[in-house]
């Protein structure tokens, strides 16, 4: 008789895997919908395989968590002026274009295409947002 008989689940073994559950909300692992399916599953659950089969891709509970006092790297913000400075040209870029087609559209002679002047200014904003994001980037730790 090689098959064994499957470990029936009791109230604190349904409890238990509840509880990973709301830990894998919490941890962003789960949406409530899927939490709420699976929370259903487990309080139906009649076996322990049941059980694990509901937790069985979530991560490790014994893993340690993530040391919230130093949240992952983020990008570096981009300071206001320069914010300004992107969407003055980004607009300026649209219009240009915009009566660039216009012209181009209107004209049987070939046009010269106007926006290619904004290049410059569109260099020079993307250098000083590259060493400005460099500079205020933390140093990795390698």
């Amino acid at each position: 008789m090689d098959e064994r008989r499957e470990v029936r689940a009791s109230d604190g073994d349904r409890e238990a895997a509840a509880e990973r559950l709301r830990v894998a909300v919490e941890e962003g692992c789960l949406d409530f919908g899927e939490f709420d399916e699976r929370v259903g599953l487990a309080y139906q659950s009649v076996t322990r395989r049941d059980l694990a089969e509901l937790v069985a891709d979530l991560p490790d509970p014994g893993l340690p968590a993530p040391d919230p006092a130093s949240p992952p790297p983020r990008r570096a913000s981009l300071p206001g002026w320069l914010k300004v400075a992107w969407a003055v040209w980004g607009v300026a870029l649209v219009v240009s274009v915009a009566s660039w087609v216009v012209e181009a559209l209107s004209d049987p002679c070939p046009v010269e295409f106007s926006p290619g002047g904004l290049a410059g200014p569109g260099v020079v904003l993307l250098v000083l947002t590259v060493v400005l994001r460099r500079r205020s980037a933390p140093p990795s730790a390698g």
